[in-house]
């Protein structure tokens, strides 16, 4: 089954230093820096992603650009991009992985069915992924739990290890 990254745009541009410092001075090129990480990141794994900013507050209808394979959303007005993620999330529910670190926002898509992982995890599963790519040499995975999980947690601990 194929996965579809679902992620809270700013929340993720606010976890990665280069890209939080270039909010402040010019927000396009802050969400082209993390588009271009994730362009990376998509051809080596091959995942369908879309990446969902907040148009909250502003007057254009809700936009959806394609970038070189990753879905770009704008929210509408008066729709925030928590309200999009749900939306998408119960609608792909196993096939969505929702990277948000909003604890309400992940809690509701996981009673859809849907993975979430904190945007501080999906980074740290970016950066390895492209390390990998880098050096060519995976780094160690974790170690197995000791005992034997429920099926619903080894579903999604398998769900997350493809990121």
């Amino acid at each position: 089954m194929a996965i579809h990254i679902l992620i809270d745009g700013y929340n993720l541009l606010h976890q990665m230093p280069e890209t939080a410092f270039l909010m402040k001075e010019d927000p396009e090129e802050a969400r082209k820096a993390l588009l271009d990480r994730l362009r990376t990141y998509q051809k080596l794994r091959r995942h369908r992603i879309t990446v969902v900013f907040d148009a909250w507050g502003q007057d254009e209808p809700r936009r959806k650009v394609n970038m070189k394979g990753i879905q770009v959303v704008f929210t509408a007005p008066g729709e925030t991009a928590d309200d999009y993620l749900k939306r998408m999330a119960v609608k792909e529910k196993e096939r969505a992985v929702v990277v948000s670190s909003d604890r309400e926002i992940r809690s509701y898509v996981e009673t859809y069915g849907a993975v979430s992982i904190t945007s501080r995890d999906f980074l740290e599963r970016l950066e390895a992924a492209l390390y990998e790519e880098l050096k060519g040499e995976p780094l160690a995975p974790p170690p197995p739990p000791s005992k034997k999980l429920p099926k619903k947690a080894r579903r999604r601990l398998a769900k997350l290890a493809k990121l």
